[in-house]
């Protein structure tokens, strides 16, 4: 009956992985922000871990001598997967918090460091028993390193929470709130169960927060353009609006009005796929050279805002004078068969002006196409 009622409650976590999967983003792996990615390989993760759970308590006290192997096997798996949703989360967790996939290979290198020397006692546990072992019925009995092995695991689910609750003013508060759902209830449920063996829960609260990630995802893929990854102009337009309403504290509020030059060239000669290359670069080179913290978003067709949070006209043309840099670096990589080139309306907002939200990007229009009707004039 105890069996039973643990395989009825994997499968019913199966089943919501599966909704969850099919109800997700569906586009193109290599299309998938970071965040999505991570978040359906720990989809993955995490059904292979209620799966391999569910066999060793099924295959559990199963008699003679392929009994005693198919339990062993079994929770060989279990023991090996064990560690990999945690990985995912706290690069899934990273990413949220600094939207820099570029901290993946240092963050992950301990990890799989990990990975790695659990594998290892999980294989050797097939022979002498170090994590794992049966005893005369066959049934699973944990071993000698056992204690070892939760110290670690339990160790590096209190590790992750640390880092999500140490930069947690670099989020806002429902995405740190979606955060903790993973790494707190994991914790919990893992101690219960170290002293209450029989019980599984770990696996359960981990599908809670799939559910949780899955509707913030959902939220973030509402207010993001879907070919550019960048912020769309629903975003932009609340943006603006919670940053003209910040307080004098708050700092200078610069904004940026970016307009790809002669995109419809790009599209007439090389086609509107290549079009469509040209603004997610574009997006790409523009989120590279702002800081974590600064807004970019597709304001519609090849126009793009950037809002920054940077004190006077100096600090501002040093951001152009970088996102200039970054077009000039990737025309000359000769990936594409035609040069980008931007034309950059700027404008700092006076806090004391009273300007409203659409009446500064009403001026950082007039600024960007005076901009690019001085640069047509000295060109003929």
């Amino acid at each position: 009956m105890e069996t039973a009622i643990k395989l009825q409650a994997s499968c019913l976590c199966l089943l919501i992985i599966v909704i969850l999967w099919f109800s997700g983003d569906r586009r193109k792996t290599s299309r998938m922000e970071p965040d999505s990615r991570l978040y359906r390989t720990l989809l993955i993760a995490t059904a292979f871990m209620l799966v391999s759970d569910s066999f060793t308590w099924l295959l559990d006290g199963w008699p003679g001598i392929i009994g005693r192997d198919a339990v062993l096997v079994a929770n060989c798996l279990y023991y090996i997967g064990h560690t990999v949703p945690v990985a995912l989360f706290f690069l899934y967790s990273d990413f949220q918090i600094f939207k820099d996939e570029r901290r993946f290979p240092r963050l992950a290198l301990p990890l799989a460091l990990l990975e790695v020397a659990v594998t290892i006692l999980a294989l050797l546990s097939l022979f002498s028993e170090i994590l794992f072992g049966v005893d005369e019925a066959n049934h699973y009995a944990r071993g000698p390193w056992f204690p070892a092995f939760a110290v670690t695991q339990y160790g590096t689910v209190a590790f992750v929470l640390g880092h999500v609750i140490h930069y947690r003013k670099r989020v806002n508060r429902r995405v740190f709130v979606s955060l903790l759902a993973y790494p707190l209830p994991v914790l919990l449920a893992a101690l219960v169960q170290m002293f209450f063996f029989g019980l599984t829960l770990v696996w359960p609260a981990t599908t809670l927060f799939l559910v949780v990630a899955a509707f913030n995802l959902e939220n973030r893929r509402s207010k993001t353009d879907y070919l550019t990854g960048a912020a769309n102009r629903r975003s932009l337009d609340e943006e603006l609006e919670r940053r003209i309403g910040a307080d004098e504290s708050a700092g200078a509020l610069c904004g940026l009005l970016l307009d790809v030059d002669d995109f419809k060239r790009i599209n007439d000669r090389f086609g509107h796929e290549a079009g469509d290359r040209a603004l997610e670069d574009v997006a790409d080179i523009l989120a590279a050279s702002v800081r974590v913290n600064d807004c970019v978003a597709r304001m519609g067709g090849d126009e793009f805002v950037v809002l920054a949070d940077i004190h006077g006209e100096v600090a501002m043309e040093e951001l152009v004078h970088r996102i200039e840099g970054a077009i000039e670096n990737h025309n000359a990589t000769n990936r594409r068969p035609y040069q980008l080139s931007l034309s950059i309306g700027r404008l700092c907002y006076d806090r004391r002006g009273g300007v409203s939200a659409p009446g500064f990007l009403a001026s950082l229009d007039a600024d960007m196409y005076a901009r690019k009707k001085a640069r047509r004039m000295q060109r003929q």
